[in-house]
Order: structure tokens, then C-alpha cells, then sequence
């Protein structure tokens, strides 16, 4: 089931923006383990970081904003 991005927290909204842009290890393990349950982040050698998934939910609002500003 996909999540929708008004499923997520402000928390878990932060944190997937801040992950698409690069590694975050400021991430706070429990919403780091709420995003990999719901299979928008992954765990890695480095720490966790954002999955296709999430990185696809974040450009989407991304570019469903800038069609609205403009």
C-alpha cells in the first residue's frame, strides 16, 4: 500500500526531506524505524537513508508545489 505524504508527521516529513538531499545522521532512530516500516527509508552500512520509495513521495510534493507557485 502506498503511503500518502498527509499519512506522515511533520517529523517524518523533515526527515525524508533532509534525506533526499544526503545522509542525515542527525536522524532520530524512532522515526527513522517508523519511515523504514513504512518502507520510505532503508537501513544501510551508514546509517538508514531514504528508500525509492520515499525518494519518489518526496519529488512528487516537491513538484506538485512548483506547478501550484507558479
Amino acid at each position: 500500500m502506498a503511503v500518502a505524504w498527509s499519512d506522515l508527521d511533520e517529523e517524518e516529513r523533515t526527515a525524508l526531506k533532509r534525506m533526499n538531499r544526503g545522509p542525515y545522521p542527525a536522524l532520530p532512530e524512532e522515526i527513522g524505524e517508523r519511515l523504514i516500516a513504512r518502507g520510505l527509508a532503508v537501513r544501510r552500512d551508514g546509517g538508514v537513508g531514504i528508500s525509492r520509495e520515499g525518494r519518489e513521495l518526496v519529488i512528487a510534493v516537491l513538484l506538485e508545489g512548483r506547478g501550484s507557485a507558479g
